[in-house]
């Protein structure tokens, strides 16, 4: 039966006590946000002895169904915002991931629930003897081990409040812990699962959730800019709120990158960044000076080698901050360049512990002609530090050979302020990227082009998996073998000159349709990428005469 189900029949008068009582423990099995034992604790702890008075009976329910309702409402808004980002096809996090499905207590109780779990748990696992694990593993499990319990046991002293020092640190074993130790025996696999429990519920209570953003967030920032900047007496108000909606709605959000923090449930801060430069990064009241500010500082400093912003002077707390985070002042302003007309600085961070661009990430300069590095390396400074596979696939561009990775992994940038040919670079860039959407969406951008060092990048879509890609490579195509098409020139010149390319294209195309497309074209002859193959090798044997 459902949670509704045995709600009702603990609020039902007429039944025997003993059963309204079962039906509280069944409750508890179909929602159990800590565990059983956990939520069942805290439930009874405040409500009082359930087993014999019904006052405590019911408050026990109703701090549960408080808590469901909350997540129900934060589930709610999670597809409000994902129907929202739709068109940008934002992706869904492993954080988020957990912060939605982990282990946490949603709603009002959430601090107290916490803490009394997360003292259970530590009391239990602090008797525990640790465990047998191979001796390649030991090493780095035993660093978790103490590191999650220096954390813990700082926790509870300080009365369910994280140390600041620990928050990175709680953050980078919590990627450690994610599914326990894999390995060993059921005891140990259960050591390490609690150990992660801990870990998570902390993570949860003490830190922001950090995700990307998106339109449908446009409520959140909006109050949360308000907020902020009314907490600026300084500052003058030029504009009037629906047009401070309108600018974060229509301009400000599909402009940006845009990172949110989330708390509990409530959108408590966002960054905004275009480029280098962090356009914005404000703070809700009342979730200021509990690291916040800091997780977003963060978070944008491990997406940018550099960052630059300029601030209000009066501004002192947020200097402040930024002078914390390696933040150094490089010029001062008098007003006559921001519409408040009030003294500015602009600051600046470099990461000074990772070496120039193009010594850290070489390859991505190797995927462009010669000619084009310098403005490689512009695109390059812009993006987020760079995760690839090697290489796909190398192909000949003219006198030069280009390396083309097979998968690149970090969220979009926008191209503003980028000149023509430094944007179809980022596209190109782009359409190498893990998420089939991101690919086609930036696709789109190049498929008309025809520079023969973009040409590999559109040609390599065609033997995709996802046949919505391959079908728009093969649409703009079309005319491709047609008497006096602007393209059949360049593209037979190109595949004249990569064979091994246009190899590989059709040893893809062949294989994804038959583990993939065969029901939707039972010949092969028939399937866009096929079709697309045939007309390559016809004006490439053409080129060649």
């Amino acid at each position: 039966m459902s949670f509704g189900t045995y709600a009702r029949r603990v609020r039902d008068r007429d039944l025997p006590y003993g059963l309204r009582y079962c039906s509280l423990r069944c409750a508890v099995s179909r929602y159990k946000p800590v565990g059983f034992h956990a939520t069942w604790d805290f439930i009874t702890g405040r409500a009082g002895n359930v087993r014999r008075d019904e006052t405590a009976l019911l408050a026990a329910l109703d701090l549960l169904e408080t808590s469901r309702t909350a997540w129900h409402t934060e589930l709610a808004e999670f597809a409000r915002r994902r129907t929202a980002d739709k068109p940008r096809h934002r992706t869904v996090s492993v954080e988020e991931q957990r912060y939605l499905y982990g282990w946490r207590w949603p709603g009002p109780d959430a601090h107290e629930a916490t803490l009394q779990t997360v003292t259970k748990l530590w009391n239990e696992h602090a008797d525990l003897p640790f465990p047998h694990v191979p001796i390649r593993d030991k090493a780095d499990l035993v660093y978790l081990d103490s590191t999650v319990g220096g954390i813990g046991s700082t926790y509870l002293q300080r009365g369910g409040h994280l140390n600041p020092r620990h928050r990175s640190l709680l953050a980078d074993c919590l990627s450690g812990l994610r599914f326990g130790y894999i390995g060993g025996s059921f005891e140990t696999h259960w050591y390490f699962v609690r150990l992660w429990k801990i870990a998570e519920l902390i993570a949860h209570d003490a830190l922001p959730l950090i995700r990307l953003g998106g339109a449908g967030d446009a409520d959140g920032i909006y109050r949360v800019f308000l907020a902020a900047r009314n907490e600026m007496a300084y500052l003058p108000r030029l504009h009037a709120d629906e047009e401070t909606r309108h600018w974060i709605t229509k301009i400000m959000i599909p402009q940006s990158q845009l990172w949110v923090a989330e708390h509990r449930g409530q959108v408590a801060g966002f960054a905004a960044l275009h480029g280098s430069w962090l356009g914005h990064l404000y703070v809700h009241p009342e979730f200021q000076r509990n690291g916040v500010g800091t997780a977003l500082l963060d978070r944008a400093k491990k997406v940018r080698s550099s960052l630059d912003l300029h601030l209000f002077q009066q501004n002192e707390g947020a200097r402040r901050l930024y002078e914390r985070h390696g933040f150094t002042l490089v010029g001062a302003g008098d007003g006559s360049d921001n519409e408040e007309s009030l003294p500015d600085a602009h600051m600046r961070w470099q990461d000074s512990r990772q070496p120039p661009r193009s010594v850290h990430d070489p390859s991505l300069t190797y995927a462009f002609p010669d000619d084009l590095d310098g403005d490689v390396r512009t695109v390059i400074d812009l993006m987020p530090r760079m995760s690839q596979s090697p290489a796909s696939f190398r192909a000949v561009v003219g006198e030069d050979r280009v390396a083309i990775p097979q998968r690149v992994y970090h969220p979009e940038i926008a191209p503003e302020g980028l000149s023509p040919r430094q944007q179809t670079i980022l596209h190109c860039l782009f359409t190498r990227h893990h998420d089939g959407f991101v690919r086609q969406r930036h696709l789109r951008q190049i498929v008309t082009r025809t520079e023969p060092w973009v040409l590999p990048y559109i040609l390599e879509l065609a033997g995709d998996h996802v046949i919505e890609i391959v079908t728009e490579v093969h649409a703009a195509l079309a005319d491709l073998t047609a008497p006096g098409s602007a393209l059949r020139q360049p593209y037979g010149r190109f595949v004249a000159d990569n064979p091994d390319l246009l190899t590989l294209i059709e040893q893809r195309t062949a294989s994804y349709w038959a583990c993939h497309h065969r029901k939707k074209f039972p010949r092969l002859a028939d399937y866009p990428g096929r079709r697309l193959v045939t007309a390559l090798q016809e004006v490439a044997a053409s080129a060649s005469r």
